[in-house]
């Protein structure tokens, strides 16, 4: 029996609704998935040294692991980063605190950062938030929070120094199986009003980044809006059918 256009338009009508049932998979949760173990859930810690990469873009290769966990915390030791850079230098749970230039002896910017490595290909929803936790300290000029696809810079947001409110939202990106999505807390800020410290300071830039991370879904109104988007087509070519139709019975029989 051929197919009518009330079938053609049942079936993407129901397909729309059968994807729009589908939920996202959960793949990653910072905060739940925090561990003392590198790599564990496909969780990273460590920093980048802007300082000692001068010019140069932020790479997945430029990415160094913390090699010591303190209580609750990742830390680094002073071998890697030098005793003046380790008062403030760690990542945690919630989020974290870089350290930079300026009072405490910090003589290097160092991005504090968090690594998930994909375990799938496809699309992938990013929700984060960000924001600052040490918002008394009226000295600091605030921190700059990133976030990188295998090196792409996808975000970048300036959150001031008393900011305990932040930014929250969601990218979607397609990642590959292997895929680096880093989330870094930059102390670069801006010269503060009051106060003796620096843009490039961190003395007061603990702040809160955590990420989930979903395959994406479609929004189901927009496959429903692909379906009844199609019904004009399919009216369309209905009613240029019945017109052939038509015409071909005002024929006059021909003879053979």
């Amino acid at each position: 029996m051929p197919t009518t256009w009330r079938d053609v338009t049942m079936g993407v009508l129901l397909l729309g609704l059968l994807c729009g049932a589908a939920s996202a998979m959960p793949l990653a949760h910072s905060q739940l998935e925090f561990s003392n173990v590198q790599g564990q859930d496909n969780w990273f810690y460590g920093f980048f040294n802007r300082t000692a990469a001068g010019a140069s873009p932020y790479t997945p290769g430029n990415f160094v692991a913390f090699d010591t966990f303190n209580v609750a915390r990742w830390e680094a030791s002073d071998a890697l980063v030098g005793a003046q850079n380790n008062d403030f230098l760690s990542i945690d749970q919630f989020g974290g605190h870089p350290t930079g230039i300026g009072p405490a002896e910090q003589d290097s910017i160092l991005w504090t950062m968090r690594r998930y490595q994909s375990e799938v290909t496809g699309l992938v929803d990013i929700a984060f938030d960000l924001r600052k936790l040490n918002v008394v300290n009226s000295g600091g000029g605030g921190i700059t929070g990133r976030i990188f696809v295998d090196g792409l810079e996808v975000f970048t947001q300036f959150i001031a120094n008393a900011d305990g409110v932040g930014v929250q939202g969601v990218l979607t990106y397609a990642v590959t199986a292997g895929t680096f999505i880093d989330f870094a807390i930059d102390p670069t800020g801006v010269f503060p009003a009051t106060g003796s410290d620096g843009p490039f300071s961190a003395r007061a830039d603990g702040s809160h980044f955590s990420a989930v991370l979903t395959t994406h879904v479609p929004e189901p109104a927009g496959l429903l809006l692909l379906g009844t988007g199609l019904l004009p087509l399919v009216w369309l070519a209905r009613r240029r059918r019945q017109a052939a139709a038509r015409l071909y019975t005002t024929l006059p029989a021909r003879h053979i």
